[in-house]
C-alpha cells in the first residue's frame, strides 16, 4: 500500500536556526519585491515559484490550537511541493515535521517518491494522505500519529540571500487557501490580504539594511499562514 510513498534516501534533514517574520500589506508587495534586490541577492538557484502545502492536524485541531494559544513550543506537519508560477506542480515532494521553540525552529524532512503531479490530483479526504503519516511514523519521526490532512494552501515565494547576515530571505505573497477537508465547515478558496517576509539564519533580527522593509508597512509578527488561512476559510477572527 505504501509503495508509492516509500521514503527515498537520505531519509531526513534536520536544522536548528532562528526565524524572523514580518507581516506585509498585500498592496505593498510589488514595491517591496522591487526593492529587495537592492539589499539582497536573488537566490538564482530558486526563481520565483508557487509553493503548495498540505497541513495535517488531529481530529480536535491540536496543532492549530498551539498557534492560537501562542504556545512556546509549537509544531506542524505538512506535505510540500513546488510549481511554476503558472501551471501544475511537478518534481519532488517533501513531508516535513517542524517544531518551533520560542524563536528557534527545528525541522525534519523526508522526500516522498509520490511526485507533485500525482499529489495535486488527490482530494483532501483521499486515504492516501493518511498513508503519508504512516510512512513518516515508520521512519521514526515523532508527533505524526493520529493526524490527517486539513487544508491545502498556495503562495508565491521569492527567495533572496542577505549578504550582510548570511540569512535566507523569503517573500511569500498571493497566499490562498485552495481546499479544506470536508470535516471542517470551511469555504475555499480564501485569499489572505497580507504577505509574509521572513529571514532564517543565526541572527535574532533583520540586518540593518533589510530592516528598512518597515518603509513598506512591514511589521514584525508571529504570523502563521496555516492559522490565518484557517481563519479565512472558517470566517473566524482572533
Amino acid at each position: 500500500m505504501l509503495d508509492s510513498l516509500a521514503l527515498a534516501a537520505p531519509p531526513r534533514v534536520g536544522t536548528l536556526e532562528h526565524e524572523v517574520k514580518f507581516i506585509v500589506p498585500a498592496n505593498a508587495v510589488a514595491a517591496l519585491a522591487a526593492w529587495l534586490p537592492a539589499v539582497c541577492h536573488p537566490e538564482r538557484a530558486y526563481p520565483p515559484a508557487r509553493v503548495v502545502t498540505v497541513y495535517f492536524d488531529t481530529a480536535d485541531l491540536a496543532l492549530l490550537g498551539e498557534k492560537i494559544d501562542s504556545d512556546y513550543v509549537k509544531s506542524k506537519v505538512r506535505v510540500r511541493w513546488y510549481a511554476p508560477l503558472t501551471g501544475p506542480g511537478r518534481g519532488v515532494a517533501f513531508a516535513e515535521v517542524k517544531a518551533r521553540i520560542g524563536n528557534r525552529r527545528e525541522k525534519a524532512r523526508v522526500r516522498l517518491t509520490a511526485d507533485a503531479a500525482e499529489l495535486e490530483t488527490w482530494p483532501m479526504d483521499d486515504v492516501r494522505w493518511e498513508q503519508v503519516c504512516d510512512a513518516l511514523l515508520a521512519d521514526g519521526l515523532p508527533g505524526v500519529a493520529g493526524l490527517s490532512p486539513l487544508m491545502k494552501l498556495t503562495y508565491t515565494r521569492r527567495r533572496f540571500i542577505d549578504p550582510r547576515a548570511g540569512a535566507r530571505v523569503a517573500l511569500d505573497s498571493d497566499i490562498v487557501a485552495t481546499a479544506v477537508h470536508p470535516r471542517i465547515a470551511g469555504l475555499a478558496p480564501a485569499v489572505l490580504n497580507l504577505a509574509v517576509l521572513e529571514a532564517k539564519g543565526s541572527a535574532l533580527d533583520l540586518s540593518p539594511a533589510l530592516a528598512h522593509a518597515v518603509r513598506f508597512g512591514a511589521r514584525r509578527g508571529a504570523v502563521s499562514k496555516y492559522l490565518e488561512c484557517f481563519r479565512a476559510v472558517t470566517r473566524t477572527v482572533q
